[in-house]
């Protein structure tokens, strides 16, 4: 009788969401969505009141990760609803890479802390940092502990979070909303290149110029790769240095207090402007306050 019931009540639950492929994740608490329409996603985000691209009363963001953007999403005829869905889809995504860099970063403290106590590292805490640099791009040639000290400096200054509102706004600018063929075909919402091979997509324009969008499986896999750009390349250094002064000011590092940094970072004009008002007319600052909210399963 029990398992009839909870039967029922996942029938009632998904009645309206035929459609749509959803998978629960009970451990992690996050609900994820691979295929789904506008509509479909509306009803999700009503049973976990998720109304607003602003979050929920206490500022958090229910933990649903859409694998791609709704198929119907470039139908949708009102500008300013698309959009408040885009930020509402991207916000939960941009979160949850920054839970994971804090987490490495929290990593990379406590190896500075071991270090500056003893002077050395063990083989095991050495390769964590060699890792990390690898990962971050971080190179020299010194040895020994020269090189650790170096190492530990530098990645202090790239392992930090990127403000939700800059992975969304930058995501907004760089794929038109979400309505890019890019975004739509390889889940690409930050036009990565990958250069001189056949694999993934073929620009429009531009074909003989070597490159072509690379394909991602998932819309957080954009967005990771690129938040992985921003904390690695020296590009986006003045960023970075605007970021470390941010922090020490304030307790969070707000979006617009790091906008400026970025003009030479993209082929956009004005890039920096244009970042800045579209952080400001929607008050993405709010999303830089805001936090990933794990969700409760229904089932026992």
């Amino acid at each position: 009788m029990i398992k009839k019931l909870f039967f029922l009540m996942f029938l009632l639950f998904i009645s309206p969401l035929a459609n749509a492929e959803i998978k629960l994740t009970e451990a992690g608490g996050i609900i994820y969505i691979k295929k789904t329409t506008v509509s479909e996603l509306e009803n999700i985000f009503k049973k976990h009141n998720y109304l607003r691209f602003r979050g929920l009363d206490d500022n958090a963001y229910p933990a649903i990760f859409l694998t791609s953007l709704p198929t119907d999403f470039s139908e949708i005829k009102s500008q300013k609803y698309r959009n408040e869905l885009f930020i509402r889809i991207l916000t939960p995504l941009a979160m949850k890479i920054n839970e994971e860099i804090s987490n490495e970063r929290s990593a990379l403290l406590r190896l500075e802390k071991k270090f500056a106590q003893d002077g050395a590292l063990s083989p095991k805490e050495t390769q964590k940092l060699e890792t990390l640099a690898l990962k971050y791009d971080v190179f020299t040639r010194l040895k020994d502990t020269n090189r650790i000290s170096y190492l530990l400096e530098n990645l202090k200054q790239r392992v930090d979070i990127v403000p939700p509102s800059i992975l969304v706004a930058i995501a907004a600018m760089e794929s038109n909303w979400g309505t890019s063929r890019v975004a739509t075909l390889a889940n690409s919402l930050y036009k990565e290149k990958i250069w001189y091979t056949n694999e993934g997509l073929e620009p429009l324009e531009n074909k003989d110029d070597g490159y072509r969008f690379k394909i991602f499986d998932s819309l957080i896999d954009g967005m990771r790769s690129f938040a992985l750009t921003f904390n690695s390349n020296k590009d986006y250094e003045a960023a970075w240095l605007a970021r470390a002064l941010s922090a020490e000011r304030h307790d969070t590092v707000a979006g617009e207090s790091i906008a400026y940094a970025l003009a030479l970072s993209s082929n956009l004009p004005n890039f920096a402007g244009i970042l800045d008002y579209t952080a400001a007319f929607y008050d993405f600052m709010s999303l830089d306050l805001g936090h990933l909210k794990r969700i409760k399963s229904n089932v026992p």
